[in-house]
């Protein structure tokens, strides 16, 4: 197998540009808050400039941040990055380590796979989460993000956050459960918005159930909220909220007014902070998330 392009930025040179920001999202892109005073605040997150190399490095972070992901704790990790930098594709046996790693949703070289939808809303699903592990919020200190899902097809919220905030003489829990969705048509984002915020109302208490069972051995203060989370839910406590994350181009991306669904379809969460949006405007996204595939893909 042959690497998916001759045209695609050397991972070498592309990690060269991200080391020197830190390998951080957030230092490659803006965050511009929207709506603030309204019932759901939402962000607008930009990549600075569209400079062949700082798309390369935003790329080539993403894709590191899959693999480490999908195979950190086997050698597979290892290979697969020492390949892609030295542009010595693997073969033999170690080229089929990594594939087990790389073939779900990204599919193999030279053709992928036929769901060609699934590439853009994984990639989707990945800024979001490393976006998310970036932000700094005023008295929000992070405890627990749950990473991307193997499969795009997979049942269940596509991102979960759990923050501690200053609460009386200590700290408590609060909780958002997302869902992530790629826009990569023309007109507006506002029908992905309004699927996102109908899933979120209709699914969310299996969702935050199949979240709380899945962290149910967890100890001390998250324990106890993946005991009551399912509850928390139900019953709209301020403690719980829900927001939407949409990847698209810039040319989508709203102007000013947006989100406007959630509080619609979720008309119970009614207590500030408890619902948001997020707009991520890549330049011509659905090939950027081809990039990262390509990356992927250069070990092999």
């Amino acid at each position: 197998m042959t690497r998916a392009s001759s045209a695609l930025v050397p991972a070498v040179t592309a990690d060269k540009v991200a080391s020197a920001r830190g390998y951080a999202l957030s230092r490659f892109m803006s965050r511009n808050d929207q709506a603030a005073n309204s019932a759901c605040p939402w962000q607008l997150i930009r990549i600075v400039d569209t400079y062949p190399l700082t798309r390369a490095a935003v790329a080539w972070i993403v894709a590191d941040a899959v693999m480490r992901g999908r195979a950190g704790h086997t050698r597979a990790y290892d290979l697969w990055k020492n390949a892609v930098l030295s542009a010595s594709p693997l073969v033999g046996e170690e080229a089929k380590l990594v594939e087990f790693f790389v073939q779900p949703v990204f599919g193999l070289p030279p053709k992928g796979s036929a769901a060609t939808d699934h590439v853009p809303g994984h990639v989707g699903e990945w800024l979001w989460y490393l976006l998310a592990r970036e932000e700094e919020i005023v008295d929000h200190d992070l405890a627990l993000l749950e990473s991307p899902s193997w499969n795009v097809t997979e049942s269940g919220g596509d991102g979960f956050a759990v923050y501690r905030i200053p609460a009386g003489s200590g700290t408590a829990l609060i909780f958002r459960l997302w869902e992530i969705k790629k826009f990569t048509g023309g007109g507006s984002i506002s029908p992905t918005i309004s699927t996102a915020a109908s899933q979120l109302a209709k699914r969310g208490g299996e969702y935050v159930s199949k979240i709380s069972w899945a962290n149910a051995t967890k100890s001390g203060d998250i324990g106890r909220l993946m005991s009551e989370l399912t509850e928390l839910w139900m019953n709209a406590d301020p403690r719980g909220g829900a927001g939407v994350s949409v990847s698209t181009n810039p040319a989508a991306a709203p102007k000013r007014k947006a989100f406007t669904q959630l509080p619609t379809h979720l008309s119970r969460m009614v207590h500030p902070g408890q619902l948001r949006g997020i707009v991520i405007a890549v330049q011509d996204f659905e090939d950027f998330a081809s990039e990262v595939r390509e990356y992927l893909w250069s070990a092999l």
